[in-house]
């Protein structure tokens, strides 16, 4: 993120934050029916491995943009 004042980096911080609350849950629901057999068959668990890989991805890289934006929001201070 480009340099922003104290006050700009806390609102993007509690942006970023928001938007990964909002997110965090995004492909839960499809991780669940997957791991009650809606799909079946070696196709069914690959793309039930697929989806549960891309849900531990999208959940790191809200994780580190959220610690990112905290730490940015540190070195404000």
């Amino acid at each position: 993120m480009p340099d922003l004042d104290r006050e700009a980096m806390r609102a993007a911080a509690q942006r970023i934050q928001k938007l990964s609350d909002d997110h965090w849950w995004a492909l839960h629901p499809s991780c669940e029916l997957l791991d009650a057999d809606a799909w079946v068959g070696p196709t069914g668990v690959r793309f039930s491995q697929t989806v549960h890989g891309r849900e531990r991805e999208l959940r790191a890289m809200l994780a580190r943009a959220v610690a990112d934006a905290s730490d940015k929001l540190a070195g404000t201070r």
